[in-house]
């Protein structure tokens, strides 16, 4: 399994709106500022966020973006899966996938139990806690 570009530049924009203490609604201009960003590459990112009900804009077109659940009930799956519809480390550990030895090979069990370690991991972190590690690095650079 390897991240791919959007959903690393997706997690990036999820924390960058949910920095946003005050709500207001973050521009995508400033986004793309602070995160480095192309704005046409950005357009990609904010669209599969938007379509997985993940940010909204705060008041109608042209406005700021905002989490449109807490940031507690977000996870780092979700944000991922917002780019790729799940999170898969090797075929085979896909219900969907077709292997004539599926059922016969040892590897596929390894493979099943590393995937559900990892889609675990992704589940059980959430954009809360990215937030608060940011918030800590944040307070360590300013001293």
């Amino acid at each position: 399994m390897q991240v791919n570009t959007l959903q690393r530049y997706g997690l990036r924009v999820m924390i960058e709106i949910a920095m946003d203490d005050e709500q207001t609604g973050v521009l995508q201009k400033n986004i793309s500022v602070r995160q480095n960003i192309s704005l046409r590459y950005l357009d990609h990112i904010i669209r599969g966020l938007k379509t997985a009900g993940l940010i909204r804009n705060k008041s109608g077109r042209k406005s700021g973006y905002v989490l449109a659940r807490p940031a507690s009930e977000i996870t780092t799956l979700n944000i991922l899966n917002a780019f790729q519809a799940d999170v898969q480390i090797v075929d085979c550990t896909d219900d969907y996938y077709d292997c004539e030895l599926k059922a016969t090979c040892s590897a596929n069990p390894f493979w099943t139990g590393l995937n559900d370690i990892i889609r675990g991991y992704l589940d059980g972190t959430t954009l809360q806690t990215l937030i608060q590690r940011q918030k800590d690095m944040n307070s360590r650079i300013k001293k």
